[in-house]
């Protein structure tokens, strides 16, 4: 299992390739929050974090990692580049998807955009790199 911190990519996917996407588009009281999945290939999704993770928004995220981390996908990718503000809360959900991974044998990816989202994940040790 390896997790390690990266530059969001000019794209996710092979474009040869087709891929599936499920957006998850409702307003959330509190926060905003868009997710969007992606699957390049069968072992592979790519999560798509739009807005606030935070207390109000992180259960969705939580939500929907969890049975990603436990089926039969190889490498789950969690876009934050377009991550406004990550609260402590949001971090608690990266922090468990980082130990499930490292329990069920999967490589959890992050992709960074902002230099705070990029800090606090440097600061609870989910920068090293594989």
């Amino acid at each position: 299992m390896s997790t390690f911190l990266e530059s969001p990519p000019a794209a996710h996917r092979d474009r040869t390739t087709p891929t599936r996407t499920t957006s998850f588009p409702q307003p959330d009281p509190g926060g905003s929050l868009r997710l969007t999945v992606t699957r390049p290939d069968p072992a592979t999704a790519v999560i798509a974090v739009d807005g606030e993770l935070v207390a109000a928004t992180a259960p969705r995220l939580a939500h929907l990692l969890g049975p990603r981390l436990t089926s039969a996908l190889r490498t789950v990718v969690i876009d934050l580049s377009a991550v406004t503000f990550l609260d402590t809360t949001g971090l608690g959900v990266l922090v468990h998807a980082w130990h499930q991974a490292t329990i069920t044998g999967r490589t959890l990816k992050l992709i960074t955009g902002p230099g705070g989202v990029e800090r606090a994940l440097e600061s609870a040790g989910l920068d090293t790199r594989a």
